[in-house]
C-alpha cells in the first residue's frame, strides 16, 4: 500500500467525520438565552453544557421525579419547594423515611452567579452538587448505579436523554448535566426593591427607612447589613461565623469539615436575602422562625469564638423594627421562575 494511498484514505475519513459533525451540529436544538437583570452581570455558564429546551425540560422532569430516591418516595422538589423559592418551610429537612437532616434546605435561585454550593461550600459546581443529595443516607439514600439502571430501563427517559445529549447509555454525568441545565435557569430578580431601582414603584416610608438602615454602615448609624449581604444578590457569597451558638445536638462545625482548617470552624456560606419573606425558618439550622428573631440575634451579644467574623458586630437597636420591611421588599412579586 503506497504512502499516497494511505494519505488519501485518511483524508477521506476526516472528510466523513467533518460532514457527520456538521450534520449533528445542524440537528442540535437552538440555544436558550438566559434572561436576567442587567445589574447581575453576565454569568459564566458551562461551555460543555449549553442551555437547550430539551435539556432544561429533562432536568425539570428529573428534579420532580421520585425515581432518584432509594424507594421512589422522595424527589429533589420535596425539600426545595417552588412556593418557598425552592427552599423548605421546616428547620431541618426530612428525607427518606422521614429521616431528619442536619441543615436547613437553602433556596435555589441565581445559581449561575455562585461559585460554591451547600452551606459549607463543599461543591464547586452545580453538577457536583446535584448528585450528593441523591446518595446521602439522610436525604434520598439511593445507590447511584441503581438509579441509572432505572432510568435506562424507562423508555421515556431514554428518549429524553437522547434528545438532550445524543444516543448513549444514561450515565451519572448525563444525569448531573441535565439537572444542572435546569437549575441554572432559575432566576430571581423581580422584587419590589428591584422595581424601585427601575423607578417602576416607590417604597413606602417605612420600607425606605429600612433600606437606609440596611445599606448604611454601623459607623454611620445604620444596621450595616450590606457589609455581608451586598450587591444585586444581597450576598457576597463568602463564608462567615456570624456568632451563632452551636447547637449541641448537631455539632455542626461548618466549613471546617470540608477544609480541616481551624480558621474555618463554624463558618457557613452567607445566604442571599432575596425572597427572604418566603424562606423561613432562617440560618443553616433553621433556628429562627421569623425576621424579628434574626434581627434580635444581631442586637444581642454574639457567641464568642476565635473565628467570629468582625463584621457580624452588634446591630443598632433602631434596626429591630425598621429594617425588616425593607428586607421583605427583596422577595419576588411573582414566584421565582425560569429565566429563559
Amino acid at each position: 500500500m503506497t504512502r499516497g494511498f494511505v494519505a488519501a484514505i485518511v483524508t477521506l475519513l476526516i472528510g466523513f467525520s467533518l460532514l457527520r459533525a456538521e450534520r449533528e451540529q445542524s440537528q442540535e436544538s437552538p440555544l436558550v438565552q438566559l434572561i436576567f437583570p442587567k445589574e447581575f452581570g453576565k454569568p459564566t455558564l458551562p461551555i460543555d453544557n449549553k442551555l437547550t429546551k430539551e435539556r432544561i425540560s429533562l432536568g425539570e422532569k428529573l428534579f420532580h421525579d421520585t425515581i432518584l430516591s432509594i424507594d421512589g418516595t422522595v424527589s429533589c422538589a420535596a425539600c426545595h419547594v417552588e412556593e418557598f423559592a425552592f427552599s423548605d418551610d421546616v428547620d431541618l429537612s426530612r428525607g427518606f423515611e422521614g429521616r431528619l437532616g442536619k441543615r436547613n434546605s437553602p433556596p435555589i435561585f441565581n445559581l449561575a452567579w455562585k461559585n460554591h454550593f451547600f452551606w459549607d461550600g463543599r461543591a464547586r459546581t452545580v453538577r457536583d452538587q446535584v448528585l450528593q443529595p441523591i446518595q446521602d443516607h439522610l436525604e434520598m439514600a439511593a445507590n447511584l448505579n441503581q438509579v441509572l439502571y432505572r432510568l435506562n430501563r424507562r423508555k421515556s427517559y431514554r428518549e429524553d436523554f437522547k434528545k438532550a445529549y445524543g444516543p448513549a447509555e444514561i450515565t451519572s454525568e448525563m444525569l448531573s448535566l441535565a439537572l444542572e441545565n435546569y437549575l441554572l435557569t432559575i432566576v430571581s430578580g423581580d422584587s419590589k426593591f428591584d422595581q424601585s431601582l427601575e423607578k417602576k414603584v416607590k417604597l413606602d416610608p417605612l420600607e425606605d427607612e429600612g433600606r437606609r438602615l440596611f445599606f448604611t454602615s454601623h459607623e454611620s448609624g445604620g444596621a450595616g447589613c450590606s457589609e455581608c449581604h451586598s450587591g444585586p444578590h444581597f450576598s457576597d457569597f463568602t463564608f462567615r461565623n456570624n456568632g451563632l451558638r452551636p447547637a449541641p445536638d448537631l455539632n455542626d462545625l461548618g466549613r471546617y469539615r470540608v477544609t480541616g482548617k481551624e480558621k474555618d470552624k463554624f463558618l457557613f456560606s452567607t445566604p442571599s436575602l432575596r425572597n427572604i419573606a418566603i424562606t423561613s425558618p432562617y440560618m443553616h439550622d433553621g433556628r429562627f422562625e421569623n425576621l424579628t428573631e434574626v434581627i434580635e440575634h444581631y442586637n444581642t451579644a454574639l457567641h464568642q469564638t476565635p473565628t467570629l467574623d468582625q463584621t457580624s458586630r452588634r446591630a443598632s437597636k433602631s434596626c429591630r423594627k425598621k429594617s425588616a420591611p425593607c428586607l421583605l421588599t427583596s422577595s419576588d412579586r411573582s414566584p421565582v421562575c425560569r429565566g429563559c
